[in-house]
């Protein structure tokens, strides 16, 4: 079950810390989209997502999006938040994305994060690809109807989690 286990827990992408990925040596942050940045039937990122993107590049962060997503849905969305590229219809938890990303921005896999609300995509392949994982939760409670069968399978990962001491709804920070 380790394989599942997020590096850092956040209720919200609003709560990351970006001093603490500073201090992990954290120099490219790849973020999922949908019901993490946003809910997945809406279009525009908000101005609070922006300030988040905003917020992690003054800090000297990179970002780049990591979507499962669409080309059109993943390219307009990144459009206004000014990323250094995106990756859509990533196939997580395949790794490759990620592999990719890192040879694109000439980082290590200790130096590229992944931040998203799925433990079966976003975790599973971040840990696969070696590189330091942040869960958050989802947006909305609304959504695809692929994701809500991976939900069911999330909730019995997470009571697995709990027997070695994680436990959801009690974040990192």
């Amino acid at each position: 079950m380790a394989i599942f286990k997020p590096d850092y827990y956040v209720s919200s992408y609003r709560s990351v810390d970006i001093d603490r990925l500073k201090r992990a040596g954290i120099r490219l942050l790849l973020c999922d989209i949908d019901n993490t940045l946003m809910a997945y039937n809406e279009k525009l990122p908000s101005a609070e997502v922006i300030q988040f993107i905003d917020r992690v590049q003054r800090a000297g962060i990179e970002t780049a999006i990591c979507s499962n997503t669409t080309k059109k849905r993943a390219s307009r969305f990144a459009r206004d938040l000014h990323v250094s590229q995106v990756y859509y219809l990533s196939c997580k938890p395949m790794p490759f994305k990620f592999w990719k990303a890192m040879r694109d921005h000439g980082y290590k896999k200790k130096e590229v994060a992944i931040l998203g609300d799925q433990l079966f995509t976003d975790i599973l392949g971040g840990n696969l690809a070696g590189i330091y994982t942040i869960l958050t939760e989802p947006i909305s409670v609304v959504d695809r109807s692929t994701t809500k069968f991976t939900r069911k399978f999330e909730a019995i990962v997470f009571k697995n989690l709990e027997k070695k001491g994680f436990h959801k709804g009690e974040y990192d920070g």
